[in-house]
């Protein structure tokens, strides 16, 4: 056992050594890629403006100033440079003489104006005396605002060295990008100072200590004015550096990019914590996983000395699960057989709610066989034989139907009916054919849209059909008594699985309660001796017979409406 453990805390030593690299050098390419980025910004930056001093010096206005540098040119150089500055978003634009005064600058007009001032200890004024261009980084002395300078002498025609134009650009804009970026990012001169910093508390601090010659020169040019320049934190040995953030000491992964100006470079630093916190959760789920390891063996080693007794065990579970299958089956069986029976039961008490209803169902056709009977008496009697007679032929017609519908009592009291493909449409214009003379007398609009140019196939039987179209548009032209200007709305409707046909009158609707219990046998809201309450249940019994749905409500303008799907013909199977 203690090879085996110190085997284990070998491998987790070296789990945790490995992700501690692994993060590290994450860590190290997610810098380099946003240093990459930083070094762009900058460089882009500053590039916007080393162009600037070079062209403003060749202008004849600029060379003329220092030619003749009288009170007469000067404000006219004033203005020019505070509109260049403004165009293109310099700091301050000022034009120095050979001495390094300040002739005319951009911000003449403010109370830090540079003119009159004396610049001549500035690296950018010399250097650009000197070597034609030059470049800097300081705090400047009238302003106090720290920012970067870049200068290019200005030559009179066969002549030396006349003054020295400079372009003072603020950085401020890009370190506060930086700061909103929340990373730990920072720029440096030659002499290692912190000239640009993502923390404001880093910033005119030096990395790595400063020599005497470095703080002399620094003090001569006045780089950074009474700045302290203190150290900024200390280097270990494995080049971390320890920081004091809020009080904390806080160690950092430091990565360097060198740039090509002034020396400069940028650094990325890295908190070291994460790096440490990340592996630190490798070796716990090292530890873990050596610790379930071990559990597992522990309980392999007691499961085998347990196997035979829970091979017994199982068998005998297995066979308690074999005779409990069976008593389930049996029990299912009977179940669905007394299910059956009792479907069956039902049907044949709803055919005894129907035969009391019958005469119900009887009276639509029967007022046609009346009506047709009176109408071929009178045209009898006018002498028109042939139109008498095809009133007699719709006598049969109803005749026929009344025959039809006694024999749908037969299939109700049966497990099942005819499903053919109907054409909806031929049995809806037989109905309203029934329903005409209704129409007429109540002086009722009957209007149509939607699919009809289209037959309207759906799954039922003609007899079943009609005598349901029936009671929908009966009940509509009921509801319709009192209305003056009635309506019935007709809209159709066709899906891929389904016929939708919806009936629609202005009516007064019907009230909440009277909808929840509608389709309810005996239920009815029309006086006694007018109605039993059975149409609209042998209607919702029809449709789910067919394998459809009916359902109502209200209009939100005005009105009922009943909405009829049923299953569509062409899906039958061939």
């Amino acid at each position: 056992m203690p090879p085996l453990l110190a085997l284990g805390l070998l491998g987790l030593w070296w789990l945790w050594h490995w992700q501690y690299s692994q993060t590290q050098a994450d860590a190290q390419r997610h810098a380099e890629n946003r240093l990459a980025l930083y070094t762009s910004s900058l460089q882009g930056a500053l590039e916007r403006f080393t162009y600037l001093p070079g062209l403003l010096a060749q202008q004849p206005l600029i060379q003329a100033a220092l030619r003749d540098p009288s009170d007469l040119s000067l404000p006219q150089v004033n203005r020019h440079l505070a509109l260049v500055a403004e165009r293109s978003g310099a700091e301050t634009i000022f034009l120095m003489n050979d001495q390094g005064v300040t002739l005319a600058s951009s911000n003449h007009e403010l109370e830090q104006s540079f003119v009159g001032h004396d610049y001549h200890f500035r690296p950018y004024f010399f250097d650009a005396m000197h070597k034609g261009s030059g470049e800097f980084f300081a705090v400047g002395s009238t302003t106090g605002r720290p920012g970067y300078f870049t200068s290019y002498a200005v030559t009179l025609s066969g002549a030396a060295t006349a003054g020295v134009l400079t372009v003072k650009v603020s950085l401020e804009a890009l370190q506060d990008d930086w700061r909103r970026a929340h990373e730990n990012v920072m720029l440096s001169d030659a002499n290692g100072v912190v000239i640009l910093s993502s923390r404001e508390q880093w910033r005119f601090q030096h990395i790595d200590g400063l020599s005497d010659a470095a703080l002399a020169q620094i003090h001569a040019q006045r780089q950074f004015l009474d700045e302290p320049l203190p150290l900024l934190g200390r280097r270990l040995h494995d080049g971390t550096l320890v920081m004091d953030t809020q009080g904390v000491g806080e160690r950092f992964l430091v990565t360097s990019l060198p740039l090509s100006t002034l020396g400069w470079s940028m650094h990325y630093l890295s908190p070291v914590r994460p790096l440490y916190t990340s592996a630190r959760n490798m070796l716990l789920a090292g530890l873990v996983t050596l610790s379930a390891l071990l559990l597992l063996g522990l309980w392999l080693r007691e499961r085998q000395k347990r196997q035979h007794m829970r091979d017994a065990q199982a068998q005998i579970v297995q066979q308690a699960n074999v005779r409990l299958e069976e008593r389930v089956q049996e029990r299912t069986r009977a179940l669905e057989d007394a299910q059956a029976e009792l479907v069956q039961a039902g049907k044949l008490a709803a055919l005894g709610t129907m035969a009391a209803g019958i005469a119900h169902e009887l009276n639509q056709p029967l007022s046609g066989i009346r009506t047709y009977a009176a109408n071929g008496e009178r045209l009898l009697a006018l002498g028109r034989q042939e139109t008498a007679g095809a009133n007699f032929q719709r006598i049969q017609v109803l005749s026929k139907r009344l025959a039809r519908l006694i024999e749908q009592l037969k299939l109700f009291a049966r497990k099942g009916g005819s499903r053919d493909s109907v054409d909806l449409q031929t049995s809806l214009d037989f109905v309203l054919e029934l329903l005409e003379e209704r129409f007429q007398q109540q002086k009722v609009r009957l209007e149509r849209d939607g699919a009809w140019q289209q037959p309207l196939l759906v799954r039922g039987d003609d007899v079943r059909l009609e005598q349901l179209l029936t009671n929908l548009l009966g009940n509509a032209l009921d509801a319709l008594g009192d209305t003056p200007d009635g309506v019935i709305h007709l809209h159709a409707e066709v899906t891929p699985a389904q016929v939708l046909l919806t009936i629609h009158d202005n009516g007064p609707g019907l009230p909440q309660e009277v909808i929840e219990q509608m389709f309810d046998p005996f239920f009815t809201t029309k006086p006694v001796g007018e109605g039993l309450g059975l149409g609209l249940f042998i209607s919702y019994g029809i449709v789910q017979d067919l394998g459809g749905k009916l359902s109502a409500g209200n209009h939100v303008a005005k009105g009922a409406w009943f909405r009829l799907a049923l299953p569509r013909g062409e899906e039958l199977p061939t």
